[in-house]
């Protein structure tokens, strides 16, 4: 599984524009450890929401947080670690298993973000409780060029790490995309708490490693063939406000890095249908502009 879901997030990636992850040992020590602590603390009730904090007093303890988990498994002292995690249940094959955990990941808001950020580096666990029929993943990034300052707790550095060219726009769904995923998964923080059921969300990147970088959106639309724009919300970092369409709202968690916009359809998708995206805004005041198309699955 570890496997299959390295080489799924990699081509990804490359597939983005955000560049691909090297394999790390150690992160694979510190996120199969947390993963271990995950799927056996939901299967003896000790938690019942996925964590990225562990408790010392109950099973599998390996350390707090994802920055003493990679320290404790010999991570440098100034690496910047992030982290995602996810639980789900048993599938049939090693490669089912990566596209549930990745897709997990793909289909929300901050996750997604945080899967393609600017990391270098990746560790990946998986641990199944096979009587209970579930599993858990865990995703430890690594972050070591052009750090600086103490690393937080579980966060990256915008200003270090694989970085893009000031011109590149990167999206989700990729161009061309098919299978794609007809609703947002549930996470924790949640984006859009008013909506019972959004849509898939649809993500825009710039790079934006300066301080006061900013992504601002000028319109974003989400198109099926032959129909009219889907009811949506574009969510920007608060930041992004000025200077952006009126229509656009505030990350309500101030949580979207600089340089990220999304369009969050207020309802799921239609099943096997192609939808144009057109984005519009500007970097930094440079307009910039993008239109692509990607198929849902069923």
């Amino acid at each position: 599984m570890q496997a299959a879901a390295f080489s799924q997030l990699n081509a990804y990636r490359l597939a983005m524009g955000v560049g691909e992850l090297s394999q790390d040992t150690i992160l694979d020590t510190s996120s199969d450890k947390h993963a271990l602590y995950l799927v056996t603390n939901f299967a003896n009730g000790s938690i019942t929401a996925v964590t990225h904090n562990e408790i010392s007093t109950n099973a599998d303890y390996y350390e707090a947080t994802p920055l003493s988990r990679a320290d404790k498994a010999g991570a440098p002292a100034t690496e910047w670690i992030s982290e995602n995690a996810a639980v789900g249940l048993t599938q049939a094959t090693s490669t089912a298993f990566a596209s549930n955990c990745l897709g997990q990941f793909l289909n929300t808001v901050y996750h997604l973000q945080d899967a393609t950020e600017v990391q270098q580096t990746i560790g990946i666990g998986f641990q199944q409780n096979t009587t209970q029929g579930t599993y858990s993943c865990v995703l430890d990034f690594g972050q070591t060029t052009g750090v600086s300052g103490t690393p937080t707790a579980n966060g990256f550095l915008p200003s270090a790490g694989q970085q893009m060219a000031t011109t590149a726009i990167a999206h989700a769904p990729l161009a061309n995309e098919t299978g794609v995923a007809r609703a947002m998964t549930a996470e924790t923080l949640n984006p859009a708490p008013d909506l019972a059921s959004p849509g898939r969300p649809v993500m825009v990147r710039v790079t934006a490693a300066n301080a006061g970088d900013v992504l601002t959106v000028t319109s974003f639309t989400l198109t099926p063939s032959g129909g009219t724009a889907v009811p949506a919300r574009i969510i920007v970092p608060s930041a992004a406000l000025t200077g952006s369409t009126s229509s656009a709202t505030a990350d309500v968690n101030s949580a979207l890095a600089a340089g990220v916009a999304f369009l969050l359809p207020l309802a799921p998708l239609a099943a096997n249908t192609t939808y144009t995206v057109t984005f519009n805004g500007q970097r930094d005041g440079t307009p910039i502009s993008a239109t692509w198309t990607f198929t849902t699955g069923s």
